[in-house]
């Protein structure tokens, strides 16, 4: 086994439970219904898991807080995690790795961020990710009423210091009102070349009822290509599992021992793996084949742009039609290639925004 096979990029999962029930949402319904989860049930289990990885001589790599909602925890276990993380880090000299969460956000409070930051070295040891979906119209409609929240607390987390980072889902509801969409990320982009702080701005597609059909995501490539945004895709920048299609290899693991490929996995049908009770080596070779199999369009291997996407993600692809085993994003990426080269310009010289 290689020496980046010991290393677990990785998801932690610690609640099953969300306080924000968002429209799209990926909890099977059981799982909503479940009591709340004690703190010391977080810390216990992130004790176990960390003393199994080094007890078999693995290391943590990038470590992302997730959830569904993972804030539900007090900020001060919050801040016992971040410290956790960072002792299995220093023990193995790992540098320039900071733990990370996604959140919607609402958890976020000036009395939460602060109590947060009283008990950490730096705010810089947590880079915290916010679900926002933008213009606000559409956020409330698919999140519950929630976007004025999520933005005062992402404003409050920016003044203290906190490296913010904000992930968008692009629906058909956004296309609706892409010119706002527009204008917010660029409004955003803005603030982050100045202070370097939004350090990061996404945007993936949805699936399923609200995932864009071929004529929507055509149109919309053209709106971003045009609005130069192509920037702000997942897909088009380099070093998300997304790209890497059948071979990608990431993990959630969460505190009950279940071992997940990612949260899009997240049900009982996604576990492959007991991180309690199986060895990490059993579970990474598991990892490795999980996906290798799954189909891919023919058509695929003799389009000129598979490199960049390898079909997309296994659990992201069309899955009936003409499309069926294609990228959800296969239109955005063929457009934007071609419209590019007839312009004599590469396209990830659009994706690093050079001129």
């Amino acid at each position: 086994m290689s020496l980046s096979d010991k290393i677990l990029n990785m998801y932690f999962a610690t609640h099953r439970t969300c306080n924000l029930m968002c429209r799209y949402c990926y909890i099977p319904e059981e799982i909503k219904k479940e009591p709340k989860i004690k703190d010391i049930e977080i810390l216990n289990s992130l004790n176990q898991f960390i003393g199994k990885v080094e007890n078999e001589n693995y290391q943590i790599g990038t470590f992302c807080l997730h959830g569904s909602e993972p804030s539900l925890m007090e900020a001060k276990t919050m801040a016992e995690i971040i410290r956790k993380v960072n002792s299995h880090w220093n023990k193995n000299k790992t540098k320039g790795m900071n733990v990370s969460i996604q959140s919607n956000g609402l958890r976020f409070t000036k009395e939460y961020l602060n109590i947060l930051k009283q008990n950490l070295d730096s705010p810089q040891k947590l880079r915290i990710s916010f679900s926002i979906d933008p213009p606000k119209k559409v956020h409330d409609f698919l999140r519950n009423n929630s976007y004025d929240t999520a933005i005062q607390n992402m404003d409050e987390a920016i003044n203290l210091g906190f490296p913010v980072g904000i992930l968008c889902v692009v629906s058909n509801k956004t296309i609706r009102h892409k010119e706002e969409f527009g204008k917010w990320l660029k409004y955003y982009n803005v603030q982050s070349k100045i202070a370097g702080n939004p350090y990061k701005i996404k945007f993936k597609f949805a699936t399923g009822e609200f995932a864009l059909n071929e004529s929507e995501m055509e149109n919309f490539s053209y709106f971003l290509i045009e609005n130069d945004l192509l920037q702000f895709s997942q897909i088009l920048t380099p070093g998300y599992c997304i790209q890497r299609g059948n071979e990608c290899i990431w993990y959630e693991f969460d505190i009950f021992g279940n071992c997940y490929s990612c949260n899009k996995a997240y049900s009982n049908d996604g576990i492959f793996a007991d991180w309690k009770k199986e060895s990490f080596e059993t579970i990474v070779n598991k990892r490795r084949n999980l996906y290798i199999s799954e189909f891919q369009n023919p058509e695929c291997a003799e389009c000129d742009y598979e490199l960049l996407c390898n079909s997309g993600c296994p659990l992201d692809r069309y899955y009936d039609g003409e499309m069926a085993g294609k990228a959800l994003e296969c239109m955005l990426i063929k457009t934007a290639f071609s419209e590019s080269e007839k312009k004599g310009k590469h396209i990830y010289d659009i994706i690093n925004n050079q001129s």
